[in-house]
């Protein structure tokens, strides 16, 4: 039997404050960069160390539950991770670092062409911010654009943003997520893409590497019960 050879690349990003400070510039929330560990027992007093931890649950690389912005989506337990798992092709995107929205044309247009099946990851050569106070720039799928992968088949849905929406306007335009806004349903391509069981998956980082191409691509979550998202470990590898 021949061993399997492979260059695998990490496509996560830390969870950390610095890591959301960075993807949310000023528009973001101190939940989204609050992460606590708290350590139960440790080398200085005993003979091993455990911790406990808390974290945004749509922390730096994560996936979105469909219970994120459809009601009657499932929560993270019973999504079904063989859709975050096999063959993905990289769109190279790049606009250069601005706002822009990709219609269904821009997705037709890319090379290599998407197929059936297909897990989406788009490079966009998206840049995180340098000052938590400065104004976040990022590309984002309109409504079409997502209507045109689910019409396509694809099975996820990948982006180096945190969202695969544009932030900015969601969260001060829009106020989507204030309890006080009477806003009709928020996110509209969210709810096309997981009302149709395309995943999604945002805060990717290192497209980079291998934009323009296929390769074979995993993004798993923990089993939490009730969660609306979680971070994942994402990575792609390609056959030496």
């Amino acid at each position: 039997m021949s061993r399997w050879s492979f260059e695998l690349i990490d496509l996560s990003r830390t969870i950390a404050s610095e890591t959301a400070e960075g993807l949310f510039g000023d528009i973001g929330n101190p939940d989204f960069a609050r992460v606590d560990v708290e350590y139960l027992a440790d080398w200085s007093n005993a003979n091993g160390s455990v911790a406990r931890f808390s974290i945004f649950d749509h922390a730096a690389t994560h996936m979105d539950a469909p219970y994120h912005t459809n009601e009657d989506g499932v929560t993270l337990e019973h999504v079904d991770i063989s859709r975050l798992i096999g063959e993905a092709v990289v769109l190279d995107l790049y606009k250069g670092d601005v706002d822009y929205g990709y219609t269904p044309e821009d997705l037709e247009s890319a090379e290599p062409g998407v197929e059936e099946g297909d897990i989406v990851l788009i490079y966009s050569g998206f840049k995180e911010v340098e000052r938590p106070t400065d104004r976040m720039r990022q590309t984002y799928l309109t409504v079409q654009a997502a209507e045109w992968l689910v019409d396509r088949g694809v099975r996820a849905v990948g982006c180096e943003p945190a969202g695969i929406e544009h932030l900015p306007e969601g969260y001060l335009v829009h106020r989507w997520y204030q309890k006080d806004t009477p806003n009709p349903p928020s996110w509209p391509a969210h709810r096309v893409l997981l009302g149709n069981d395309v995943y999604i998956v945002e805060g990717l980082t290192n497209l980079e590497r291998i934009r323009g191409r296929r390769v074979r691509f995993a993004a798993l979550p923990l089993k939490l019960p009730g969660l609306t998202g979680c971070p994942v470990r994402a990575v792609a590898w390609i056959d030496a």
